[in-house]
């Protein structure tokens, strides 16, 4: 007769088992192959291998010379991620920090391990800022990641300003450098700051790097750039000046500067403002969706293109409530503050009033509370 087996018990069960298995190879017992990487031994065993990874069961399975190798060696994977990689395989333990992720993802891509890989690619996008958004896109371009290399790639272009004060952008190769310098996609203000990242990626290895200086310059758009800060670059860098190839581009962009026919070169993304018609609030569910039900989105129109942009509410899924006061500041900070929704009043009934403020990265931030204040009268309740 056969016994259904409770799911608790089949946990127990499989636990008891990782268990046992973990011991094992603590003890050194039933090992049968030895994996090497940077010179490191790490004796396992092959059905583990072979359970968590196509790779090794393809490697153990093949019928070829690995099959009966004790020894397996392991080129261009780290010592530390394979430690890592093994941890999570009888510990069901994933360790992975800001220093060892890229090298546990490249091992865990190389052993075809999509769960590792998932949780490795969800922890570089969760903690993506500017001082590592550069390493990660060309990681992510390197191994097809297309998920993380648009993700990347947008918070690169977005926060282009602030990335360029990071020395992580210096150390890419010079065919990654010129493609980023062209794009027109760069959220910049002032293409001073361009003239700047070139010299200063130049001077972080001058030697290997002048060469390509002709190159670098032909990307700088020199005719949007002011004529007494291009005047201080040429006195602050006088590579500039022994070269007859920058010489010459410099000179042009003296004389185009000096043309008073309007130029041709296109504006990076930063350098365009455009005036927009924001619409947020008084609705308690957001606003509809194309698909007819309530979201999380407020909108931006723009009356001279006739397109509508959204952004993300202050309060998501709730709405905002009644917006009794916007400000637009001069530096395009926007702040509002409303009365919160009815959801919350209920839960919360001492606190009735919040401020928020729209920031960069497409959200609207908390900035404060007000107890028990009544926005539309402007008088203090008491409770």
């Amino acid at each position: 007769m056969e016994c259904n087996i409770e799911a608790k018990e089949k946990y127990q069960h499989s636990w008891n088992l990782l268990n046992k298995i973990k011991n094992m190879k603590e003890l050194a017992e039933m090992i049968d192959v030895v994996l090497i990487a940077e010179g490191e031994k790490f004796p396992c065993h092959r059905l583990v291998l072979a359970a968590f990874s196509p790779y090794f069961k393809a490697m153990f399975t093949c019928g070829l010379l690995e099959c009966t190798q004790r020894e397996v060696i392991l080129y261009d994977i780290t010592a530390e991620s394979v430690s890592v990689i093994l941890n999570y395989m009888y510990n069901a333990a994933l360790e992975i920090s800001n220093a060892n992720v890229q090298t546990v993802a490249m091992a865990a891509y190389f052993m075809q391990m999509e769960e590792v890989f998932s949780v490795c690619q969800k922890y570089m996008m969760d903690h993506m800022d500017a001082s590592n958004c550069v390493g990660i896109y060309y990681f992510a371009k390197q191994i097809g990641a297309e998920d993380l290399s648009d993700k990347s790639k947008k918070y690169l272009y977005q926060h282009f300003a602030e990335v360029s004060l990071h020395d992580e952008i210096l150390e890419i190769e010079v065919h990654q450098f010129l493609t980023l310098i062209k794009s027109d996609d760069l959220n910049i203000s002032r293409e001073e700051s361009i003239l700047d990242l070139v010299l200063k990626w130049v001077n972080h290895n001058q030697q290997l790097r002048t060469e390509h200086l002709v190159e670098l310059l032909k990307q700088v758009r020199l005719e949007l750039i002011n004529p007494s800060f291009l005047r201080q670059a040429l006195k602050r860098n006088t590579m500039l000046l022994c070269d007859a190839g920058c010489i010459d581009i410099i000179q042009n962009a003296f004389k185009a500067i000096k043309t008073p026919q309007k130029h041709s070169l296109n504006l990076r993304y930063g350098m365009e403002t455009t005036s927009l018609l924001l619409c947020i609030g008084n609705n308690s569910s957001g606003i509809r969706s194309r698909y007819r039900n309530y979201g999380d989105a407020s909108f931006c129109y723009d009356p001279a293109l006739q397109k509508t942009y959204f952004i993300s509410s202050p309060k998501y899924g709730e709405g905002l409530g009644n917006v009794y006061t916007g400000v637009v500041m001069e530096n395009n900070t926007i702040i509002v503050a409303g009365e919160a929704s009815a959801s919350k009043i209920s839960r919360q009934k001492n606190k009735n009033v919040e401020i928020y403020r729209f920031v960069s990265s497409n959200m609207f931030v908390n900035l404060f509370q007000l107890s028990g204040f009544d926005v539309s009268n402007n008088r203090r309740k008491y409770c």
